[in-house]
């Protein structure tokens, strides 16, 4: 055999098993922040469409609710303005209030 076969080595056991091991501990700890930035993107769009559809209520004409979404809409007169507040439930539960005033422009 060859002088240069002879001295060709692979790695060790005890290397390939420390490897192993680093590669699967990196693996976890990406899965991990994986995940959590996938749930910090579902609730910031929860949070978005909460607010989205609570401007919507507070129009003059609201729009129309998806289906599930409970709203609570109070209208109050003061000095020829219009308070319109609005409280407002997802279906997951998350809620929401919002309230503006809408004025005629003077002339």
């Amino acid at each position: 055999m060859p002088d240069a076969l002879k001295r060709q080595r692979g790695f060790s056991l005890p290397e390939v098993i420390l490897s192993m091991a680093l590669m699967i501990t990196v693996v976890s700890a990406l899965a991990g922040y994986q995940r959590g930035l996938a749930s910090g993107f579902t609730q910031l769009a929860q949070y978005r469409q909460v607010w989205r559809n609570a401007w919507q209520q507070t129009q003059w004409v609201p729009g129309e609710m998806p289906e599930g979404w409970k709203v609570n809409r109070l209208q109050t007169t003061t000095q020829r303005c219009v308070s319109i507040s609005v409280t407002i439930t997802s279906p997951m539960g998350r809620q929401g209030q919002m309230t503006r005033l809408h004025c005629p422009v003077s002339q």
